[in-house]
């Protein structure tokens, strides 16, 4: 039905009843459809659906390219993200003698921060670091490269792992304090040419080896020791060269004059004497510590010696031994004056007293040159070594206490026999009781 301004519209009808709109809307789309057109409805449908997807299609645009961004990593983006170190670094902890992880509000102060990478599970990777400031790269404790701020440095994963021969290796920073100016990531590289800012895939070979001297408290200790033995007899010898030089000299011991003055005039309380006593008690004090630093405890000392492992303790349980074997040269002395008084032997004491320090001196220096000069070659000799000591020791005071018998009575004027029970009371019986309590 048609009115003269056009379709009858739901308006033109009193009421919904009259209204027979639904019949003329499915009239004309019956005739729409078989015209092969688009009816009213659907075809504002269409413009809107067009507009959607055009305005989803921007923001989808503009949406991507930061998206993508955040997973692209390294020198230009050359790598995808596969994993970030961020909240696995690693500090040393002196008092756990271990590796802790890293906190803020304890470590940002550090100038050395670590990680553990497992290199197994992130085969076909590789290793990207970058620093905003100066760092200096170490890998396994050794010292590789020194890193440029704000350039990547990228490592094959499998080089390292090839290189090391480990699943797992310890990669440390050193340089800026913290970790916030930090980045090691694990990428996926895109494009295998070089790009302006990266390292060579083999730069693990041609890293800088220079490994670092892991030192410990005893080994520092022992450096200290040895010094300071070293300016004990720097201060000896500058105190009387000349007497110095006779005293290390083997032609001095092995003659039998008489007359000989490093024998008649010197006396075992000088100045002289006592520094020569003092050095070969502190060598016998860290040869001692030393042993039984590498599991050697010859002697009981559980009681007297601190048994800690800091330098602190090393000093001080030094200091003991040194004192202690020290009042023990003084109070062997003592002996030989009360047994040579016996014995009528009074002339050979200083005689005796000074040969024994000149053999002393001689045969510690060389044992601590030695022991020392292993320990940082192989300290693994020692296991095989250790059994041999104790006879080392028993052979060396045989062989003293022969060449003591043969040069302390210089022109056979004293009797054999006292000359014997003399030295057996004197070397011997102290021998014994040290063998007797040697673990």
């Amino acid at each position: 039905m048609w009115h003269p301004r056009g379709r009858i519209t739901r308006g033109d009808w009193r009421n919904d009843a009259d209204c027979p709109g639904k019949e003329i809307n499915r009239n004309d789309y019956s005739r729409t459809k078989r015209a092969g057109g688009t009816p009213p409805f659907f075809g504002s449908m269409k413009r809107y659906h067009r507009s959607i997807t055009l305005m989803f299609l921007v923001l989808l645009g503009f949406f991507a390219p930061s998206a993508r961004a955040a997973n692209e990593v390294g020198p230009e983006g050359s790598h995808y993200l596969v994993y970030d170190f961020t909240n696995d670094w690693l500090v040393y902890s002196s008092q756990y003698n271990n590796y802790i992880p890293y906190s803020s509000a304890l470590n940002e102060t550090d100038l050395s921060v670590s990680l553990l990478v497992d290199l197994l599970k992130n085969r076909r990777y590789d290793l990207l670091i970058s620093t905003s400031k100066e760092n200096y790269l170490f890998v396994e404790g050794a010292l590789q490269k020194k890193l440029t701020p704000d350039e990547w440095l990228v490592l094959s994963v499998d080089s390292l792992r090839k290189l090391y021969k480990k699943d797992e290796i310890l990669l440390t920073l050193y340089g800026s304090a913290g970790k916030e100016d930090k980045t090691v990531l694990i990428g996926h590289a895109k494009r295998t040419t070089a790009t302006p800012g990266t390292t060579a895939k083999s730069s693990p070979l041609s890293f800088i080896n220079i490994k670092p001297l892991r030192t410990s408290p005893f080994g520092d200790f022992s450096v200290l020791l040895i010094l300071l033995l070293l300016v004990l007899t720097l201060f000896t010898y500058a105190g009387s060269p000349s007497l110095f030089r006779r005293f290390i000299t083997p032609a001095d011991f092995f003659d039998r004059s008489e007359r000989n003055d490093l024998y008649r005039f010197n006396r075992p309380y000088g100045r002289f004497m006592f520094m020569i006593a003092l050095i070969v008690s502190m060598a016998i004090g860290y040869l001692i510590l030393f042993l039984a630093h590498y599991g050697f405890d010859l002697f009981a000392t559980s009681g007297f010696l601190s048994d800690g492992t800091t330098l602190t303790d090393f000093l001080t349980d030094s200091a003991k031994l040194t004192f202690l074997f020290l009042g023990l040269l003084f109070l062997k002395f003592i002996m030989m004056e009360i047994v040579s008084g016996v014995l009528n032997l009074d002339r050979i004491v200083n005689s005796h007293y000074i040969r024994a320090l000149q053999l002393s001196y001689i045969f510690y220096g060389v044992c601590i040159i030695v022991f020392f000069g292993i320990s940082l070659q192989n300290p693994l000799w020692f296991r095989q070594l250790g059994p041999y000591l104790l006879y080392i020791a028993i052979f060396y005071y045989l062989a003293r206490f022969g060449l003591l018998y043969i040069f302390t009575n210089s022109s056979g004027q004293f009797i054999n026999l006292y000359l014997f029970s003399y030295l057996c009371v004197i070397e011997i019986i102290p021998l014994i009781v040290g063998v007797k309590f040697a673990n």
